[in-house]
């Protein structure tokens, strides 16, 4: 397990399955989940898969979830679709950003899962949150 030293997370990767964690400095606690787009496990959301997708496929699904997500309860910078500064879909309600990873000519969708006490913190703290090795590598 390696600290980001610029970055409040610690992250270890378990390569043999394709998944890296990223654990909260202050609390210790598992904060984020990223799955590996050609060598992690397939995880689904409602009976959709999102591990190794074409950003494409999962367009229509992201803007129909999205579109349920209103909650008026939740902060304005939390509800709803966003996108990072990469264009990567945020749906922070849900604790979910969709990066993407290159696999050969193609990208595919590498999800990474955020712990509530991270992702109700908005899409501007997240990348500061989560260390350079996630934003920089993939």
């Amino acid at each position: 397990m390696a600290w980001d030293t610029k970055k409040y997370a610690r992250w270890f990767p378990f390569e043999g399955v394709g998944i890296d964690t990223y654990y909260d400095q202050e609390t210790q606690t598992l904060a984020a989940v990223a799955v590996d787009a050609c060598r992690g496990p397939q995880v689904s959301l409602d009976g959709v898969p999102l591990v190794g997708r074409l950003p494409s496929e999962l367009e229509p699904w992201i803007e129909k979830t999205a579109s349920t997500l209103d909650d008026p309860t939740l902060p304005e910078y939390v509800d709803g679709l966003r996108f990072g500064p990469r264009g990567e879909p945020y749906l922070l309600s849900l604790g979910l950003v969709l990066r993407s990873q290159q696999n050969g000519d193609h990208a595919r969708c590498r999800p990474v899962f955020l712990a509530p006490q991270w992702a109700m913190q908005g899409q501007e703290c997240i990348e500061d949150l989560i260390p350079d090795r996630e934003w920089l590598t993939y």
